[in-house]
Parts: structure tokens; sequence; C-alpha cells
């Protein structure tokens, strides 16, 4: 009985001897494949950083290309800035120097910081007010003062007395106005984007032309116009960057158009040369031939103030050349040579209450500068 109960225990302690090396040998066997699960996991997020950094970096990459790209256009654009700046005071400086030497500075037509002469008006929408007014011209033949007012043309004498006003219910927002001298009035409306001939003396629509397209005898926010003795009509097309050139009978003969000149607000034909402003250029006065070709731009434009002018919708030339531009932000009327040199400044900018905010504004054939206001005091300026 002994010995076959020490030779059970022995065959016992064999038995469980084997299976815990069965089980030691699984859990070897399990720590080694956890091992490898950990080794494989470090190596994939070792993989997935490395990705990850590739990647980053090939993004730095393209933002430092994109940037030095951009860095690039901005000295090209510098340069060209600089060298148009530079030859523009070359130019001015030249100016200056010969107008020296003639003594007209010394001499000025234009008075320095000259006050109107006549100022009438003020805003509202009664007869006699002004609402807005933006656009102003003289029938040299009745000597009387017509102003493109919201909803009518209003009329004044020489004197600023009020007179009368017409086309209610036939324009909205009349801007250029234009008399030729066959009496027929040419006004061109901005909210209705489209241009009117009228016949004096009561303002008989002759006829209209226009809607808001871009193709031929269409307008986008036109702005002034003028009228030539050969019977052309051109206007400022503004939102279309062209200037359309019609008979007066508003029927198309061709446009001006150029890369460099963007929303123009105002024209003139002064010795066979078409002037054309844009308040959005700079330089901001382009001049062309009568056929379109461009000839030069002059006067740098900048509405934070640095340039010389800041912010201009019309103006005008008198019988020397000189252009009279009305610079709406500075409040004042600027006097510039054909080289573009500033010769003189006209208009009060410490007073408010003279202030003036010039919008629209014409020559007179006695050399009478009239000019219409906004912002301050919405009137009626005549400069003797």
């Amino acid at each position: 009985i002994i010995y076959r109960v020490n030779q059970r225990r022995e065959e016992v302690i064999a038995e469980f001897r084997e299976r815990m090396e069965e089980r030691r040998a699984a859990v070897t066997t399990r720590l080694n494949t956890i091992q490898q699960l950990i080794d494989s996991k470090a190596d994939l997020q070792g993989r997935m950083k490395e990705n990850r950094l590739h990647s980053m970096r090939e993004n730095m990459l393209e933002d430092i290309d994109t940037k030095l790209t951009q860095l690039q256009v901005v000295e090209k654009e510098t340069e060209v800035v600089f060298e148009c700046d530079t030859r523009q005071l070359e130019q001015t400086i030249s100016v200056l120097g010969q107008l020296i030497e003639r003594e007209i500075i010394s001499t000025p037509d234009y008075p320095a910081l000259l006050q109107p002469s006549v100022s009438v008006g003020k805003k509202g929408t009664a007869e006699g007010e002004l609402y807005w007014p933006q656009g102003v011209a003289v029938d040299e033949k009745s000597q009387l003062i017509y102003v493109a007012n919201t909803g009518n043309i209003s009329v004044f004498s020489m004197t600023g007395e009020y007179i009368d006003r017409f086309c209610e219910g036939q324009v909205n927002q009349p801007c250029g106005i234009a008399i030729s001298e066959d009496n027929d009035v040419f006004v061109s409306d901005i909210w209705s984007h489209c241009v009117y001939k009228f016949k004096l003396p009561k303002f008989k629509l002759v006829t209209k032309v226009g809607k808001k397209e871009t193709g031929v005898s269409k307008f986008n926010y036109p702005r002034h116009l003028t009228v030539t003795t050969d019977r052309s009509v051109l206007v400022a097309d503004r939102d279309n960057n062209r200037i359309a050139v019609m008979d007066t009978d508003l029927k198309h003969k061709r446009y001006i158009k150029h890369p460099t000149m963007t929303r123009p607000t105002d024209v003139k034909v002064n010795n066979n040369k078409v002037y054309v402003l844009s308040y959005q250029d700079s330089p901001c006065l382009h001049v062309f031939s009568l056929t379109g070709e461009k000839i030069r731009s002059l006067i740098t434009r900048d509405y934070g103030g640095n340039a010389q002018v800041r912010r201009c919708y019309s103006f005008c030339l008198d019988k020397k050349q000189n252009i009279l531009i009305a610079d709406n932000v500075a409040g004042n009327i600027k006097v510039f040579s054909q080289e573009g040199a500033l010769l003189h400044t006209l208009g009060d900018t410490q007073d408010r209450d003279k202030t003036i905010r010039p919008r629209g504004i014409t020559l007179t054939d006695n050399n009478k500068i009239i000019c219409i206001s906004l912002f301050t005091n919405f009137r009626l300026h005549l400069f003797q």
C-alpha cells in the first residue's frame, strides 16, 4: 500500500510539472506575441510620425514658395510704382523750374485760397434746394446754370437766384449734363443707366438710350459727359471701364478703352485730345488722341492724402489748358498745368462753414468757376 501511494504521488507530481511546463510555454508564447505587437505599434507610430513630419515639411515648403512668389510680385509692383513716382517727381520738378523761369508762379491767375463770390442753396427737396447734386453746366446764350439734382434739373441765374426745375418724373439720379450749340441738353442718369437728350428751353425729351448692360449703347452707372463742336457726345461709362462716343442723336460710334483706365467719371475734349478722369486710378487723369490712342497719364491720386489729389469725380480745362480738378475729399479745387504740376489750390479748407466739397465743376467763357458741393452744405458755388 505504501509503495502504491508513493508511486501515485510521483505520478501526480510528474503530471503537475508537465502541465506547469505547458502553461509556462503558453504564457511565454503569449508574452512574445504581445511584445511583437508592442514593437509593431512602436514601428507604426514611428512611421506615422515620420509621415506627418514629411507632410508638414511639404506644406511648409509650399507655404514658403507661395510667400516668396507673393514677395516677388510685391517687389515688382513696388519697383513699378517707385519708377512711376520718380518720373512724376522729376517731371514736376522740371515743370516747376520752367514756370519759375517764366515767372508764371509769381503772377498767378488764380489767387490762393480763393473764396466763392456766391454760394446758394441748401440740402432739401423743395424748389431751390439741392439733394445730392452731381453735375453742373452753363448755357452761355441764356446765361443760366443747370444743376443735375436728384429727381430733376434745377436752373439758377448767374448770380445764384433760383429760377425753375425740369424733368421731374423723367430722371432719377442725373449726373452729367452738357449743352450743345444747337440748344440740346444731354443728361446721364446713374440709377437708370441711360443718357437723355432734351431740347431747351423747356427740356422736351427728344430721345433716350441705354440700360444696365455691357453691350453697344448700354451703360453701367454712367457719370459725367461732354458734347464737342464736331457733334459728338462722350460719356464716362464708369463700371464698363470705357468712354462711349456717340453722335448727337445718341447713335453709337465707338468706344475708347485702355487697360490703365478703370472706372472713369468724367471726360473732356480739348485741343484735339480726350481727357479722362478716373477716381480709382493713380495717376488719375488719362490723355488720349481723338482716335483713342493713349498719350500719357498724370496727377497722382491717393485717398489717404499722400498724393496730388485725394478723390475726384469731375474736372474742366481753362483757356490756357490748365486742368481744374474738383477734389471732393480734400474739399478744394486744384489747378494743374498740362504737365501735371500743381499750380494753385482754391477753397478754404480751414473754416467748415466755408468748406466746399466739390462734386461737379464747370468754367464759363469769362472764367467764372461754377461748382456744386456735397456732404457739408449741398450748395451751388460761383468763383469769380
